[in-house]
């Protein structure tokens, strides 16, 4: 069942969205509504970046706007998709900042949310299934290839650092660090770095002169002359996903 965040301060509309989107999950879903951004950030705090699924977000709000929270959700490591409800077309260039997944211009019509929901559920469905599986010392990890920073060669064996802090180490390798790492290294968001590191794009929120830093304050020291590979990457795929944002928003617009 999946796990969806309702943020809108206009009562109406937040009852309007929800009764639309309990109409295309079909029961199928657990909604959470707040009319109060902060009290959002509160809850995935206390409960971790994965607590929701899926984040629907009106982008004028009093205390907080939507482009505050999606850009403090993904400072939290939030990558779950973030669809915006907007008064004006114009706010969707703001939306770009923070990754947003799509946008609708209110009054919302139904036929184009449930594209919109419909296309998320697929995405959303596809990040859960996108695992690798790390034999080690205490038996097999799963671990969801979202939630890791990045994985590094240490000791002769793959290291997976995970967004939450978490290390998992795995058993002795037999293979060189990049074949162990292909699964990753398949995904567009996985880039080399140096010959020792594999790091996810996707999580990276800065590149300094010697240093990558996360989005959760992580840092990772650049390896001599790998900046300028890491930095091309970064930001290829960054206007990638743009382009295809880009491109969805413009066919989902009002004629």
């Amino acid at each position: 069942m999946l796990k969806i965040a309702l943020c809108d301060d206009e009562m109406e509309q937040q009852n309007m969205m929800a009764l639309l989107t309990a109409e295309y999950f079909n029961g199928n879903a657990n909604l959470k509504m707040y009319s109060d951004g902060r009290k959002l950030l509160d809850i995935v705090d206390w409960n971790g970046p994965d607590v929701f699924d899926l984040y629907i977000l009106d982008i004028i709000m009093p205390e907080m706007s939507g482009i505050q929270l999606g850009n403090a959700l993904r400072d939290r490591g939030v990558s779950a998709p973030i669809v915006y409800i907007t008064t004006s077309k114009d706010f969707a260039v703001d939306s770009y900042s923070v990754q947003a997944f799509h946008y609708l211009v209110k009054p919302v019509d139904r036929e184009q949310l449930f594209t919109v929901l419909a296309r998320a559920e697929k995405i959303i469905e596809k990040n859960k299934a996108d695992t690798i599986t790390v034999n080690t010392a205490s038996g097999t990890v799963i671990i969801s290839v979202s939630d890791i920073l990045y994985a590094e060669l240490y000791s002769r064996a793959a290291r997976y650092r995970l967004f939450d802090g978490t290390i998992i180490d795995s058993l002795k390798l037999h293979t060189s660090f990049r074949n162990a790492v292909a699964q990753l290294l398949s995904s567009i968001s996985f880039k080399m770095l140096g010959s020792s590191f594999a790091v996810n794009l996707h999580h990276i929120k800065e590149i300094q002169k010697k240093e990558l830093i996360f989005v959760n304050g992580a840092t990772l020291p650049i390896p001599k002359g790998a900046k300028n590979d890491i930095l091309r990457a970064w930001m290829d795929y960054w206007m990638e996903r743009n382009a295809h944002r880009q491109t969805d928003n413009n066919e989902g617009l009002p004629h």
